[in-house]
């Protein structure tokens, strides 16, 4: 179709959403599904200690950390793990003569990322004792899914990101589909999407994202090897200077980037222009004013807190430090306001797909299979989108609540 075409210049949306793995997670295997597990290694002499009643496999069914705190003695608990701890050791002697759903290797793995052997106690690592999300193993069942955490919801699977156009008056479809691990940053997958919209010859003018897809770098590179301006909110600044009355923040200084001089907004200008790496490895510029100057400065509580050092700067490099700035600015004006509001219909799209399509729970195993699925669930959505379009349904409207729609309206009041 003509309509996704780069040479029209579509503006598409971008947005993730998390997605559940369809397996057990090892604290659900740890408590919860402790049985299941031991069936698969039973052949390993566990059946001479595992006698588990029909009133325990009910108390298991409820929450694992109420059943282990309330319900169950920890000594039974520490009992049961260092046999099932004894199983798992003995499986590295053993070979199994009939093929298990449970791989012992991977099953072996996953104990070891999720517990410890202590003074002879087997015991449930905390949290600070894991390792990585992005390298252990909390499914002995699906080794693929990852831990993920985004504010205060947590889940273990995978993320699904979805592109979609957003012109007005046009249908609107799914360009493309990435799945990944859960742990992995929305920010990763920019450039990602604009490399396969670039081969699908689909890539944009615009391109609407929300805060995760963009940071500095990316609103530079989009531009610089895509052609693509990069639309979505930037960090804003939090230091304290930009959040008090009159406080010289970063916008109040001048950058000369061919004398490598900052000017601050007193007409002093710097000493020191030192480039650096920070701690991700991004080019960074540290720049530091003159300390004599800045010590008698009148405007000085107005610049830093320190009582004796001068004011220092962490500068980007020149093109991503301008980008920065220029957007921060351009997201506080109603033209840019009114482009970002296009960007609520890819959350609509996420809510079609999560409660039509079952995106929230993956129906397989393993990464590979789940991204089928999204693809599969993705090509269902526009073939009853261009159904619609063909039919003349017009695009839904953003739900009003109740609540809501009891506000006056503005022409009456």
């Amino acid at each position: 179709m003509a309509l996704l075409h780069s040479q029209i210049g579509y503006s598409p949306l971008t947005s993730a959403s998390l997605l559940l793995a369809s397996a057990a997670t090892m604290s659900q295997l740890g408590y919860t599904h402790l049985d299941q597990c031991s069936k698969a290694i039973a052949r390993f002499d566990l059946k001479s200690w595992k006698q588990s009643c029909h009133e325990e496999r009910q108390v298991l069914k409820a929450h694992p950390y109420r059943a282990f705190k309330t319900l169950l003695r920890r000594e039974h608990w520490r009992a049961r793990l260092s046999n099932f701890h004894l199983a798992i050791q003995k499986s590295h002697l053993t070979l199994f003569s009939v093929p298990l759903s449970l791989s012992p290797q991977t099953l072996r793995q996953t104990w070891v990322h999720q517990f410890s052997v202590s003074e002879g106690q087997v015991r449930l690592r905390a949290a600070k004792d894991l390792p990585p999300s992005g390298e252990r193993m909390d499914s002995p069942y699906d080794p693929d899914a990852r831990y993920g955490n985004k504010r205060s919801t947590t889940w273990t699977g995978y993320k699904v990101h979805l592109t979609e156009t957003c012109d007005a008056n046009q249908v609107h479809l799914i360009t493309h589909v990435i799945t990944t691990h859960a742990h992995q940053a929305d920010v990763a997958q920019t450039e990602p999407i604009h490399a396969a919209l670039q081969a699908k010859a689909l890539l944009p003018e615009q391109h609407i994202v929300d805060a995760g897809f963009v940071d500095a770098h990316l609103l530079v590179t989009s531009q610089q090897q895509y052609g693509v301006a990069l639309i979505g909110p930037v960090r804003p600044n939090v230091s304290w200077q930009a959040k008090t009355p009159g406080g010289y923040d970063m916008s109040q200084f001048q950058v000369n980037w061919q004398r490598q001089r900052v000017t601050c907004p007193q007409g002093k200008q710097s000493q020191q222009w030192r480039p650096t790496v920070d701690a991700w490895g991004n080019n960074m510029i540290h720049v530091q004013c003159p300390k004599p100057q800045c010590r008698q400065c009148p405007s000085r509580h107005l610049c830093t807190r320190s009582k004796t050092e001068p004011r220092a700067l962490t500068l980007r490099p020149q093109a991503e430090h301008q980008a920065l700035q220029a957007d921060r600015q351009q997201q506080e004006t109603t033209v840019w306001k009114q482009t970002y509001k296009q960007r609520a219909g890819i959350e609509g799209t996420l809510s079609q797909g999560l409660h039509a399509f079952g995106l929230r729970r993956s129906r397989y195993l393993g990464l590979a299979k789940t991204r089928l699925q999204h693809i599969l669930s993705s090509t269902a959505m526009n073939i009853v989108r261009m159904v619609s379009w063909l039919q003349g349904v017009p695009h839904a409207k953003t739900r009003t609540s109740r609540f809501a729609a009891l506000a006056p309206v503005p022409d009456y009041v």
